[in-house]
């Protein structure tokens, strides 16, 4: 397997140049709530597992990591996609096999030693393990994020439900929601039955986003990181116009762009 190498002067100068100033040049709002308050750096070991429907998703999580959390954070990445983009493993990034099972049981090896060797250590794990449509249901796991749970000292799990919508300007916005973490203390529980509770929690918390966000209630998020303005208010503001009224806004006057 690939190992991770991080390097933390590299970890900053890439998520500056290939995570953060693209994500403001792409998106229009990136926005997160959360059930809890952060984890604690010193705290129990993280895993955050989330939907995969986007190939921006591990950028978002990296973002969420870098702007708010500040984890010490790792990420499984299939051994095909981080063989081909090494410079991932200096953000965290190791590699899993699903198809090769002693590859794969060497992975979820890795992955409880990190965890287990430092507090305030993450894990970034997309459990259908494949981009799939955001919507599509039922989610299924691999079995391997059971196991991380039995092999792990009092792991806290994170479900973080992802989308990006088009909510009245240019460029569409995203939205991350954390949901309450789950704990897996009763020792009898199967690895398979691990898996599935994990996938119903952020089945949950999925069908909650796309509810509120079809709905516009959005005065639970606040904005991470503002994009480029649309041209349209760009050009209002050129104009010295006031600035248009935004969609959704009656909703959510709790949440006014940051800068």
């Amino acid at each position: 397997m690939l190992t991770a190498r991080k390097n933390r002067v590299l970890n900053w100068l890439i998520y500056r140049t290939l995570v953060y100033g693209p994500a403001r040049r792409h998106f229009s709002r990136i926005r997160l709530r959360q059930a809890t308050p952060n984890p604690q750096r010193n705290g129990p070991p993280v895993i955050l597992f989330g939907n995969h429907s986007s190939w921006w998703d591990g950028y978002m999580v990296m973002l969420l990591n870098e702007q708010v959390w500040g984890l010490d954070a790792y990420i499984m990445i299939e051994e095909a996609q981080l063989a081909r983009y090494q410079f991932f493993r200096l953000l965290g990034g190791f590699s899993v096999n699903r198809q090769n099972g002693r590859s794969a049981a060497a992975s979820i090896t890795y992955s409880a030693d990190l965890l287990n060797n430092k507090p305030g250590r993450m894990l970034v794990i997309f459990p259908q393990g494949e981009i799939l449509a955001n919507d599509r249901r039922p989610l299924i796991f691999y079995s391997g994020v059971g196991h991380l749970a039995r092999r792990v000292r009092d792991v806290r799990f994170y479900p973080l439900a992802l989308r990006y919508e088009f909510i009245g300007e240019q460029r569409p916005e995203v939205f991350l929601s954390v949901g309450t973490p789950l704990h897996f203390a009763d020792s009898s529980a199967t690895p398979k039955d691990i898996a599935a509770s994990l996938a119903q929690a952020l089945t949950n918390e999925l069908d909650r986003l796309r509810d509120d966000v079809i709905a516009y209630r959005l005065q639970s998020f606040t904005t991470v990181i503002s994009g480029v303005p649309s041209i349209n208010r760009l050009w209002d503001s050129l104009r010295g116009k006031p600035p248009m009224h935004e969609v959704g806004a009656d909703n959510d006057n709790a949440n006014p762009r940051q800068a």
